[in-house]
């Protein structure tokens, strides 16, 4: 038994020795145990090599029983990283039970050259304790894949792979932004350095805007994730289209090409704004009664309840009253009414202009108590102007009644207006005033002084 396991021993250790024979080694106990160099070599994978290219360059080191720290060089064009480590046991002396011997330590590298031309790549330094060595540089000639057979596909991988998309949502609401990303995994992603045409998805009926964000890299195993930003505009049951990506396989010396599949996705309209669901009454007033609890209770401990109790119902009896009418009942309309005149992609002009006359006449009807019903420039004029105390809030207003009221005869008439301008236009105007009068006192607004938005209709 003994003799079976000394002669399997002694089989490997002359494999070994091959090995390191191969590799250039000389065997030499004496050196490696004395001598204050290491023996370094570093190997490539068989070419020709061309750009984008996954290259196995393989580091062997002789040293004892410790595995010497390696310096790895950084070559000017190309991307160099440590894959796995290995050794083998090469020669075995031993005095007893005390056995000790060389070892060959090995290094996988990964080396993806990213130019044409010839790549030096510099030495590689290995350390151990006061011992060091280097190896010999390397000159590779890489070539660029060629130009027969390739396509626009084509994102400069080499080598296999698989891709695949995906969406964050299945479901978006039109505006919304979701994350979109095309996940390419195989040896090919180590070289991609251009991003997949998404121009079928721009041109889906959802109206998207697609912004590109930075790729996602893993170098082991290999994985690149292009990842898009998508903000859709438009309603709409859509399939984000297949991408096709196209990589060259050196084998076969042909370019292959893969398709993701396609991505279901359902765009659905925000709900429109609807003024007569606004509550106008402040929320405030519901706290009232738990903050003049509190007000009580810290009076009692401070010697001040009577007081605190009188200036509790005088804030209550003026937040009642500015609950029903006044200025400042109608400067929290205004604040909400701004917030929902916002731009819409779906709306005409001639709905955006019954929008701002809805708001206008509520506006009036909290700030001077006139009664619901139609405004005329005129009256919105000095309705605006007396419940803001701004004069040019005032015009301002008599221009937004005008313009409302040309669209809306227009319609009647039948005349054509431009759909998505002149509401957008429209819309930005009412926001703005509405803007305006929901600040304490209101705001001088240049787009109000000076009416230069449609000083026509005014």
């Amino acid at each position: 038994m003994r003799k079976s396991l000394l002669s399997h021993r002694s089989s490997r250790l002359v494999v070994a020795a091959f090995l390191a024979a191969a590799l250039g080694f000389h065997l030499d106990s004496s050196r490696a145990q004395d001598g204050d160099e290491l023996r370094v070599r570093v190997d490539a994978a068989p070419g020709p090599y061309v750009v984008g290219q996954g290259i196995d360059l393989r580091v062997a080191v002789v040293a004892r029983d410790q595995r010497p720290k390696l310096e790895l060089p950084t070559p000017a064009d190309a991307r160099l990283w440590v894959v796995d480590t290995s050794f083998k046991p090469i020669s075995a002396s031993g005095i007893g039970r005390n056995v000790s011997g060389d070892n060959l330590f090995l290094t996988r590298i990964r080396l993806v050259p990213l130019g044409v031309g010839t790549l030096d790549v510099p030495p590689v330094v290995a350390r151990l304790d006061d011992q060091e060595g280097k190896s010999k540089p390397l000159r590779l000639k890489i070539e660029n894949p060629p130009i027969e057979g390739r396509t626009s596909d084509f994102l400069g991988g080499v080598g296999p792979f698989s891709a695949e998309a995906e969406a964050d949502v299945g479901q978006a609401r039109v505006g919304q932004e979701f994350l979109y990303r095309i996940r390419v995994s195989g040896p090919a992603a180590w070289g991609m350095t251009s991003r997949p045409e998404l121009a079928r998805l721009r041109a889906l009926p959802i109206a998207a805007r697609v912004e590109a964000l930075a790729d996602q890299t893993i170098n082991e195993p290999p994985e690149r994730t292009f990842v898009f930003r998508v903000r859709p505009s438009r309603p709409g049951d859509v399939v984000l289209p297949p991408v096709s990506i196209a990589s060259f396989d050196p084998k076969t010396k042909r370019y292959l090409t893969h398709a993701t599949r396609g991505v279901p996705l359902k765009v659905v309209a925000v709900p429109s704004f609807d003024a007569s669901k606004l509550e106008y009454r402040p929320a405030a007033a519901s706290l009232l009664g738990k903050a003049l609890v509190a007000m009580v209770w810290l009076a009692v401990g401070a010697g001040v309840v009577v007081v605190a109790i009188v200036a509790g119902r005088r804030v209550k009896r003026r937040w009642d009253e500015a609950s029903r009418t006044g200025r400042g009942a109608a400067r929290r309309f205004a604040r909400i009414a701004a917030s929902g005149l916002g731009e819409r992609a779906d709306e005409s002009p001639a709905e955006t202009a019954r929008r701002a006359i809805d708001v206008l006449v509520e506006y009036a009807r909290l700030s001077v108590g006139r009664p619901p019903g139609a405004l005329t420039p005129d009256e919105a004029r000095a309705a605006i102007t007396r419940g803001s105390g701004s004069d040019e809030l005032g015009r301002g207003a008599a221009r937004l009644a005008a313009r409302c009221d040309r669209i809306l005869f227009a319609e009647s008439a039948g005349e054509a207006l431009g759909e998505g301008g002149e509401a957008a236009s429209l819309s930005r105007d009412a926001r703005d005033l509405f803007t305006a009068l929901g600040r304490s006192g209101g705001w001088r607004s240049p787009a109000l002084v000076s009416g230069s938005r449609d000083a026509t209709t005014a």
